[in-house]
């Protein structure tokens, strides 16, 4: 008995039906890494929340803080010449011994953003530091950042961020409005300052009037490493403030409360 073989019109309907499936497929396939990259990225960040806990106990219930960056003191320190604003990672290394946990699988690693230090002892480094906790004794009513000191302030040390995916490898503000091209991003608060969290993977550059807000992660979220040692995703519609707004969420400046 001889076999049928396809009509034109019976291999077309295939074609077009694999076609289907592949639109409807590839982008579940695209959210399901998006989301083991992202869930990763927050495995990391809840070991650098344990190494930050552990350093705060060694050091009179203190967080890492550059004590010498006062009046620019910290360029002529050792670390920083050797690490420039990486530093804060070899200084949380005797807690971890594992340069992974700094790096996000889909966030940027050249140099010199997000990667530094010198040729024998590199990083790359998709997270930051909070710069207001990093030179806390420079800033005028925040002073040297301790448990007790921060709880002092209107946010509560679950809502200040610590660490958290970064535009810059080093650390983080909430000045963004003041830093780069100084456009204002698309769907954003004219004042609103969060690039550096939200747009963690670039906002140097412009699109038309609007400057640019590179996500990592989906819809601009965040992962971050809090003051009381959990760690947890934001999902970007929920970050907000800046310098020049009255409230922050997260919260970058301790003096701050946290938007509603």
């Amino acid at each position: 008995m001889q076999k049928r073989a396809f009509t034109l019109i019976e291999l077309l309907v295939v074609i077009a039906i694999i076609a289907i499936l592949a639109a409807i497929l590839f982008p579940v396939f695209a959210q399901a890494r998006e989301k083991a990259r992202q869930t990763q990225c927050l495995s990391n960040c809840r070991q650098l929340a344990i190494a930050t806990q552990a350093y705060a106990q060694d050091y009179d219930e203190t967080f890492l803080t550059l004590w010498f960056y006062v009046n620019n003191d910290y360029l002529r320190n050792p670390l920083y010449q050797r690490y420039s604003h990486f530093l804060w990672a070899p200084l949380l290394m005797p807690y971890l011994k594992n340069k992974e946990v700094f790096r996000c699988s889909n966030g940027p690693t050249s140099p010199p953003l997000f990667q530094g230090g010198p040729p024998e002892d590199n990083y790359i480094v998709n997270l930051g530091y909070n710069e207001y906790i990093f030179r806390g004794v420079e800033i005028q009513g925040l002073g040297n950042p301790t448990f007790a000191r921060l709880s002092s302030f209107q946010a509560e040390l679950t809502q200040i961020a610590l660490i958290a995916d970064s535009a810059l490898g080093g650390w983080f503000h909430n000045w963004g409005n003041h830093d780069g091209p100084r456009l204002p991003i698309r769907g954003e608060h004219p004042q609103w300052g969060m690039h550096r969290l939200k747009c963690a993977n670039g906002y140097w550059g412009a699109e038309g009037n609007f400057g640019e807000c590179k996500y990592r992660h989906t819809d601009g979220g965040v992962n971050i490493v809090y003051c009381d040692g959990h760690a947890q995703f934001m999902p970007g519609k929920r970050i907000r403030g800046g310098i020049d707004m009255p409230c922050e969420s997260p919260v970058v400046d301790p003096r701050k409360p946290m938007c509603p």
